[in-house]
């Protein structure tokens, strides 16, 4: 190989590092674009970042120029981002979460064993999983502070791309692109539908879907795993939709509907039984013994890949999956 053209190929990716910061891009550029995405106006944005509007738009220029590219496009509302505008937005929310948990690190070491853990799950794994994890941290470690975020996937994918949450147990929804997320795969969630005490299907061993569907819904609403999931089985066993059904992502109003009402709901197995062995709540209920299987998809452990836990959400995350295979099972495969 000629020795010019290996020198070049030697120094090329050299020359590409650090690009935009030897062109003077600094934290103000990337906090702007940011606040340009979840704004949508640069003087929102410029707001929510206490800086004047000039300066805010002098920023957008420079980085413009620094880039070569048009990174935003003003409309009647406000600005819309280019597709280069929308990843640079995401590597510059990325850059400033990991600043914030290099922060959060620094923090929990100088501290000791301490600091908040941030967790989102569906409501089976948090009863079944998460609650256990908490108990077990909060005698072992009581210098964690933790909050949790209970949602549906969908919901939950929002949150964790916001940083408002280290790691989550429930799913990639199909909507969502599953390179941008790390996931290790635990077990299937059985469903149950449950009922009030004195419910007409309770007469019924077994009770068949075809008798269910004669009857009130109270379903999470329509797109979710959960609904999606009933809805697919009753198509595949050639059973009708039912045709009235209450949607709602509220699980107090679903437990007040079911405790009052001849409705039915789908829930996660572990939340029928929580609710079968206690009237703490005043909504003591009851799960059907259908003759047909219900099973979503494998719950996960979802996180964002190339994000490293704090010391005290690593904690958490372990205890989290530690409960799972003290229960006698082992993290599942990834699907195909």
């Amino acid at each position: 190989m000629p020795e010019g053209l290996n020198h070049y190929e030697n120094s090329a990716p050299r020359a590409r590092e650090d690009r935009l910061v030897r062109r003077g891009m600094r934290l103000p550029h990337l906090r702007l674009m940011a606040a340009l995405e979840s704004t949508g106006q640069i003087s929102a944005a410029a707001t929510a970042l206490a800086m004047s509007q000039p300066a805010a738009s002098r920023l957008c220029a420079e980085m413009e120029e620094m880039t070569g590219v048009t990174l935003y496009r003003r409309t009647g509302r406000g600005v819309e981002l280019t597709v280069y505008g929308q990843r640079l937005a995401r590597r510059a929310r990325t850059i400033l979460r990991e600043l914030d948990e290099a922060d959060r690190e620094i923090t929990e070491l100088r501290s000791g064993l301490s600091g908040r853990v941030r967790i989102g799950a569906v409501t089976g794994a948090a009863i079944e999983l998460l609650l256990p994890a908490i108990r077990q941290a909060r005698v072992n470690y009581p210098g964690i502070d933790i909050s949790v975020e209970v949602g549906t996937s969908d919901e939950l994918c929002g949150i964790l791309d916001s940083g408002r949450i280290d790691f989550f147990l429930g799913r990639i929804p199909a909507t969502r692109e599953l390179r941008r997320y790390g996931a290790e795969f635990l077990a299937e969630e059985p469903v149950s539908l449950v009922v009030r005490p004195g419910h007409p299907l309770l007469r019924q061993n077994p009770v068949r879907l075809e008798d269910c569907v004669r009857y009130d819904w109270v379903m999470q609403p329509e797109g979710t795993l959960l609904r999606r999931t009933v809805e697919d089985r009753l198509q595949q066993l050639a059973v009708a939709l039912p045709a009235k059904v209450l949607s709602t992502s509220s699980l107090l109003l679903t437990l007040i509907t079911i405790s009052q009402t001849n409705a039915i709901t789908p829930v996660a197995r572990s939340v029928a039984d929580f609710f079968g062995a206690s009237a703490e709540f005043g909504a003591r209920l009851e799960a059907l013994p259908l003759a047909q299987v219900i099973t979503i998809s494998p719950y996960s452990i979802v996180s964002l890949p190339g994000q490293s836990l704090s010391p005290a959400s690593q904690i958490i995350h372990d205890l989290v999956r530690r409960r799972f295979i003290d229960r006698g099972a082992q993290p599942a495969p990834l699907p195909p």
